[in-house]
């Protein structure tokens, strides 16, 4: 299964990701950097710039900042990885920031859509990987 993530809801389509690949599926996200996440920007990126501020540099909580690692951890929160069956469901997972050769052309799948024309507030993954670097 091929996820298309451009304008996609972070949480719908992490929680689809996680249900089918808890049922076995391999599952592919591609676009990455396009998924959203509704909010005010400003709410967002405060409250991922706190999630760095937790922990130490040797301990952590150590918070991935490219966009495949914002997804995959997504997904993961979603995945009961306590278990075999958990952890072999997230090592089904594949997350992509951009649409790699292999997959052009094929069957991509819509999840939770967020339309252009809706005035709900939203951050781009991307925006938020690129202020986590900067920090």
């Amino acid at each position: 299964m091929i996820i298309d993530g451009k304008d996609a809801v972070l949480g719908r389509l992490a929680s689809y990701a996680a249900k089918a690949a808890n049922e076995g599926e391999e599952v592919i996200v591609v676009n990455a950097g396009e998924i959203i996440i509704t909010g005010n920007k400003n709410a967002v990126m405060k409250d991922f710039a706190d999630r760095l501020q937790i922990g130490t540099a040797s301990k952590g909580p150590f918070i991935n900042r490219t966009v495949e690692g914002l997804v995959r951890r997504a997904i993961r929160g979603m995945v009961k990885r306590q278990i075999a069956q958990g952890r072999d469901a997230f090592k089904r997972i594949k997350v992509f920031g951009g649409m790699p050769e292999e997959y052009r052309g094929k069957e991509l799948i819509q999840v939770a859509k967020l339309p252009e024309s809706s005035t709900v507030h939203r951050v781009k993954i991307s925006e938020i990987s690129k202020m986590l670097k900067g920090i």
